[in-house]
């Protein structure tokens, strides 16, 4: 993660942080957590690891397509990426 936000500083590119399959690892989600605070790079998020995903996906279908804890969560972080990238003044850290 460290070797991707260095690269998209030097390309001025904004970035946010989600965590997928956080509670696979709570402890490493922790540290990610903290890693973003201390940088103060805005964190958007949190997806589960969620065996309706596989489902999903077994029947031709994608997580956002069914009700679901992961599903639910990643259209709140789009929709936090969303108000980031077009928020007025707001900087996602470029």
């Amino acid at each position: 993660m460290e070797r991707i936000i260095k690269t998209s500083a030097k390309f001025g590119t904004k970035i946010a942080v989600c965590i997928n399959k956080f509670n696979t690892n709570i402890k490493n989600s922790k540290q990610i957590e903290l890693f973003c605070k201390k940088q103060d790079l805005p964190f958007i998020g949190r997806i589960p690891f969620d065996s309706d995903a596989v489902k999903a996906i077994n029947n031709g279908l994608t997580i956002v397509d069914i009700s679901c804890a992961s599903g639910t969560a990643v259209k709140s972080i789009y929709n936090k990426t969303m108000e980031l990238l077009f928020e007025d003044g707001g900087d996602l850290r470029s």
